[in-house]
C-alpha cells in the first residue's frame, strides 16, 4: 500500500508543531536542522504523516491566506467521540461538529492555526464484505437484516450474495458514473478492487 504525506507551508513552525502535538495529539518525528530552529518537521498520528515547512521558503508573503480550499481527510483509530471531546476541550477551532454522515462515516472538522482544515473520521458499523460499502442502518444491509455481511447493492432481496458477475457489473456502472471512466477502464478497476474484498478473494 502506498502512502500520501502532504507538506504544509506554515507561518510559525514552532507554534504549529505545538498545536499539532498538544491539541491534536500528533507525535513529533524528525526536525531539521534542530528542534529549536526547525526548517522542516514531520508529525504523525495513527500512521498518517504531515510534513511542515516555513511558508517563507515557498515564497508566500506574510498577508497571504494559507489553507484556502484545502481539507485533509484523516481516518483515525480509537474512539472518535472521545477524541472530539479531547481536541475541543483543548481549544481547537471546530468548523463542523461531530456527526453521522449518510454514507456510514462519523466525522468532525477542525481548522489549524494556519487555516488548513482537517476532517477526522471513522467508519460507523460494518463494511460489506463484497464491495466495502459502510453499513450503518438497516436499509444498507442486504435483505434489511443488520446481521447480513453484504450490502443492499451486493445482495439479492432474500439477503443472499449476488453472483460475481452481477456485483462486478454494478461496480462497473458505479465507477463509470462517479469517476468518469469508460467501460474498459472501469471493468479493469472494478475487478482489481473486488479482488481485495473478502467475498471474492478466492475468485
Amino acid at each position: 500500500m502506498g502512502y500520501l504525506s502532504p507538506t504544509l507551508a506554515v507561518r510559525d513552525m514552532k507554534q504549529t508543531i505545538d498545536f499539532y502535538k498538544d491539541v491534536l495529539g500528533f507525535k513529533t518525528g524528525m526536525m531539521f536542522p534542530d528542534a529549536q530552529n526547525p526548517e522542516y518537521a514531520d508529525l504523525s498520528k495513527d500512521d498518517m504523516v504531515l510534513m511542515l515547512i516555513p511558508a517563507a521558503n515557498c515564497g508566500l508573503v506574510a498577508g497571504e491566506k494559507l489553507g484556502t480550499g484545502v481539507n485533509f481527510y484523516l481516518q483515525i483509530d480509537g474512539d472518535i467521540d472521545e477524541y472530539y471531546r479531547e481536541v475541543k476541550g483543548k481549544g481547537a477551532r471546530i468548523i463542523s461538529g461531530i456527526k453521522d454522515e449518510p454514507f456510514g462515516i462519523r466525522d468532525f472538522t477542525v481548522e489549524d492555526i494556519n487555516g488548513y482544515q482537517l476532517t477526522f473520521n471513522q467508519v460507523v458499523g460494518k463494511k460489506c464484505l463484497s464491495c466495502g460499502m459502510p453499513m450503518s442502518t438497516a436499509k444498507h444491509f442486504g435483505g434489511g437484516s443488520p446481521a447480513n455481511v453484504y450490502c443492499v447493492h451486493c445482495a439479492n432481496p432474500d439477503g443472499s450474495l449476488k453472483t460475481y458477475e452481477e456485483v462486478c457489473e454494478g461496480m462497473i456502472g458505479f465507477m463509470m458514473g462517479t469517476q468518469n471512466m469508460d467501460r474498459a477502464a472501469a471493468e479493469i478497476a472494478a475487478r482489481e478492487y473486488m479482488a481485495t474484498m473478502p467475498a471474492w478473494q478466492e475468485k
